[in-house]
């Protein structure tokens, strides 16, 4: 196996996370926009099957990945902090929506829409400090079956985003379980990269041919369905998200091994490190472009063949414009104001 060289920051953390970080990013932004074409797009809803089968599983192992020194040391803060930027994200959502002349449903303890990460992070953090002394064998396993069983249960959904915690904690324990450096050992190595890339070929290749037979899959990957959704299949919930771990977990392992190590300049790696502005405010403006403008129409005047494709380049000013320093030191700074005075 080749050894390749990682490129550090002065700390010594791998630039290639923060790459993984902005790669996921984009495709959250991508995502989203792509599901506003996917009831008359097949090809979004391609899109929409290939970024949602990978993008959050990622996203929540490398947060578990470098959380171990937010869960060994019970750092509370950062827990509140998460609780903090989720509660400020709603309001962002109530405000634009008030401001757009709607009426919207107002519900602090309900989410099924875009804050729910945040949520989640929060919870995920918490749970993780009260088992870190447990077996990570039996933590997974359990973890696993739980979010299997709980599909049969109706009643865990939205509130407070209890169906996506418990669906989506696997991958975040997972990353908080593994050593970093053999992590990054792991993935290194040009056949495994080769043999990464066949996979996600076929996986696209798959889903372009198959996407309308296999778009019920959307039910399961969004983690806040329970498997009533997949009636008359209902009783095979329990084997289609078993099933469902097992594929994901080896795409998300691709799709890693894939991302580059480094980039020109360091550019992918500074914006991955301010995620969180591009998480909170893509939806002002999705919700905007969308629904304010009401630009769907607009863009299909302008491309009358093919105008869901706009969702590319809007993704990426959006996600390039939101990756701004300052917002991020804004949003940074609010997480943290509380959190000083609870500290003293």
């Amino acid at each position: 196996m080749a050894n390749i060289k990682l490129k550090h920051d002065a700390d010594g953390r791998s630039q290639k996370w923060d790459i993984v970080k902005f790669v996921m990013i984009f495709l959250v932004v991508l995502g989203h926009a792509a599901d506003y074409y996917t009831g008359e797009s097949e090809i979004m809803r391609g899109f929409y099957i290939f970024i949602y089968s990978f993008h959050m599983p990622v996203f929540f192992f490398v947060s578990g990945l470098f959380s171990k020194r937010t869960v060994d040391e019970k750092r509370k803060e950062k827990v509140f902090g998460f609780i903090v930027m989720y509660v400020f994200m709603k309001a962002v959502i109530l405000v634009t929506q008030l401001l757009a002349g709607k009426s919207p449903k107002f519900e602090l303890f309900s989410e099924g829409g875009f804050p729910w990460y945040l949520l989640a992070m929060a919870f995920f953090l918490v749970i993780t400090m009260l088992i870190k002394d447990f077996s990570p064998a039996y933590v997974l396993v359990f973890s696993v079956l739980l979010a299997c069983f709980a599909g049969y249960d109706s009643s865990i959904g939205n509130f407070l985003s209890l169906s996506r915690v418990i669906v989506f904690y696997p991958f975040f324990y997972l990353g908080y379980a593994l050593d970093r450096k053999k992590v990054e050992k792991f993935c290194s190595g040009k056949i495994k990269k080769l043999l990464s890339a066949a996979l996600i070929i076929g996986l696209i290749i798959f889903v372009v041919y198959k996407c309308d037979d296999i778009y019920w899959v959307r039910l399961l990957l969004t983690g806040r369905n329970s498997f009533l959704s997949l009636a008359p299949n209902t009783e095979k919930g329990f084997f289609f998200r078993l099933t469902y771990y097992a594929a994901v977990t080896i795409i998300s392992c691709a799709v890693i091994i894939l991302i580059p190590n480094k980039t020109p300049f360091g550019f992918a790696a500074r914006l991955g490190q301010r995620t969180l502005s591009v998480y909170v405010f893509h939806y002002v403006v999705f919700y905007c472009v969308y629904n304010v403008f009401e630009c769907k129409n607009i863009f299909a005047e302008w491309f009358p063949q093919g105008s869901e494709w706009v969702v590319i380049p809007l993704s990426i000013i959006t996600t390039l414009v939101l990756s701004s320093k300052f917002l991020n030191d804004f949003l940074l700074k609010i997480m943290n104001v509380p959190l000083k005075k609870l500290e003293k």
